[in-house]
């Protein structure tokens, strides 16, 4: 769309061409332009005047060069250098990247394509181009290239971050970064402590401030705990709140470090130049604080639950020792005590035996109580050393024991004491054999406590039942009785050792309170549990479980009974 002459009119045809063609200029987001080969524009669409924010009439107006003052040097100097190659080798120009100070006085960057106007013998008559505005992709780019570059200082600070577990270095991590990434020219880290906020960690004061404390409710930094939130004021100068630490200072920012929910510190940061605090910057120092408190909360932590693992491990050794020297203790009380106890009871009797016929009604009561405490004492002792057999072994019983044969053995030693009390005794336990991993032993000393108890606390008259019930994987032994029965208010604390229910109908009972708990570890001992019920005034049952020997073990015992047999 060169200019036409007067002199050599241009067909009708030819005008309403370029009219269309000039509208469909004027319709596109891209700029057009035509210029002669001293670079005056002849021809340009509405979108180029938008983009430079020049009239058209400016443009086009030969006297006016007001465009070309805007052009930066380096550009205009790379445009004619362009052009000039271009004239040259006749090849265009291609989607080159070009800024263009506008009149607006904003610097757009234009995607530019310039090609030559030829005559009818390929003489170069001007140039034709299409300009694009890449300013905001431009921008988006930039805005991309700098949060990549963000998120990669991010990735390298967590990495720094998770080096460290000690609050020292993490905080030196922390205000450093923080440092590079506003380019601040002073800042510190304070941390809330019992006595108050103090600072911990700063740079760019002159001299050292660590140590120094801070108010809670005054300034910038009192704002920002206050409300929780992080603040950032671009000039201080109109904030009532600031309060300069050094002087000639712009801008600040005040992030808390918040973790688990509560406020642990603040990251104070100041600029002599406010344009250095961006809100990308401010964005990103929220995002640092946010990793630099969970951080420094998981140091603290970790140094506090050493601290006090430490305590426990000191305080551990000394109970232990404690508990060595205690167990010790009951250990020879109640095997020294054995003999003594002995050689008592035997004089005792010999006493009784040699006064037979002459003591009175109150000496024989006399006697019957010390042959009682004696007993008791006996029992104790017994206990004691049993609870201290089982708690002093750490390896799992072994031996495959036919369970079923065991507690019959067990109620036959019982059924005199049962037929004295005159206490109907009666037993279920079945033929099939029934095997368990386990020591005899403790096996039969668990059984005969709970028959001991169950005989002792069922009145004469009363019954006396015991069951053996195998299951799939585990077998039941349950005694059951219709004794006193025991209280609901009693029950929670019956497996306690030396625990003992106390009722008006079990007062003058005797026992050690150790024959439950026994059980109990016993059981325990052997991957079992303990249960029961019971009802005052209807009697009691108690009970364990047992798991079952693997069906190898069961077999091997059976090829040993027969071969026994």
């Amino acid at each position: 769309m060169s200019s036409n002459h007067a002199e050599n009119p241009a067909p009708p045809a030819l005008l309403d061409s370029e009219q269309t063609v000039s509208h469909f200029l004027d319709e596109i987001d891209d700029g057009y332009f035509e210029t002669d080969l001293h670079g005056r524009f002849t021809f340009v669409n509405e979108a180029l005047a938008r983009i430079t924010g020049f009239s058209r009439a400016e443009l086009l107006d030969p006297q006016s060069n007001q465009y070309s003052s805007y052009l930066d040097i380096s550009t205009s100097a790379r445009l004619k250098g362009l052009l000039t190659a271009m004239c040259q080798n006749g090849r265009a120009i291609r989607s080159v990247d070009l800024p263009l100070g506008c009149r607006d006085g904003v610097i757009r960057h234009l995607d530019v394509s310039v090609s030559l106007i030829r005559d009818a013998d390929g003489h170069g008559q001007g140039y034709r181009g299409f300009l694009r505005d890449m300013t905001e992709q431009r921008q988006l780019e930039r805005a991309l290239r700098t949060s990549i570059q963000q998120l990669s200082m991010l990735q390298q600070v967590d990495s720094e971050l998770s080096r460290y577990l000690d609050p020292n270095a993490i905080l030196n991590v922390g205000l450093n970064a923080a440092m590079a990434i506003s380019r601040a020219d002073l800042g510190f880290i304070a941390l809330l402590e019992e006595n108050g906020l103090h600072i911990v960690r700063s740079t760019g004061f002159g001299g050292s401030d660590q140590g120094r404390r801070l108010s809670l409710n005054e300034g910038i930094i009192g704002r920002a705990l206050r409300t929780g939130r992080a603040q950032f004021c671009a000039d201080v100068s109109r904030d009532p709140d600031y309060i300069a630490d050094v002087g000639g200072m712009e801008a600040n920012i005040v992030a808390p470090l918040i973790a688990r929910d509560r406020v642990i510190g603040v990251l104070n940061l100041e600029a002599a130049r406010s344009v250095r605090f961006s809100a990308e910057v401010y964005e990103f120092i929220q995002l640092l604080t946010a990793r630099l408190a969970i951080s420094l909360d998981n140091a603290v932590l970790l140094r506090t639950t050493q601290e006090q693992l430490s305590a426990l491990q000191k305080l551990y050794a000394h109970v232990t020792d404690l508990e060595h020297l205690k167990t010790d203790m009951i250990r020879i009380a109640a095997h020294d005590m054995r003999g003594p106890l002995a050689v008592i009871s035997s004089y005792v009797d010999l006493l009784r035996g040699d006064l037979n016929g002459s003591l009175d009604e109150a000496q024989q009561g006399y006697f019957d109580a010390i042959t009682r405490g004696l007993d008791r004492l006996m029992r104790l002792s017994t206990d004691v050393l049993s609870l201290e057999r089982i708690h002093a072994r750490r390896e799992k019983p072994s031996e495959s024991v036919r369970f079923d044969h065991l507690i019959r053995d067990v109620v036959e030693q019982f059924k005199p004491e049962a037929e004295q009390r005159g206490v109907l005794f009666r037993s279920s336990i079945g033929r099939t054999p029934v095997f368990v991993v386990g020591e005899a032993l403790e096996l039969s000393e668990a059984i005969s406590n709970l028959l001991t108890n169950a005989l002792k606390y069922t009145p004469r008259g009363g019954r006396v039942f015991v069951q053996v019930i195998a299951e799939a994987d585990k077998v039941r032994c349950e005694v059951s009785d219709t004794g006193f029965g025991i209280p609901e208010s009693e029950q929670a604390r019956l497996f306690q050792p030396f625990y003992r229910v106390k009722t008006q109908d079990t007062a003058a009972i005797s026992g050690t309170g150790l024959g439950l708990h026994l059980v109990k570890n016993i059981v325990e001992r052997h991957d079992g549990g303990v249960y029961f019920e019971s009802k005052p005034g209807a009697g009691s049952m108690f009970g364990f479980t047992l798991p079952l020997a693997p069906s190898a073990g069961r077999v091997d015992a059976s090829a040993q009974a027969c071969a026994a047999s």
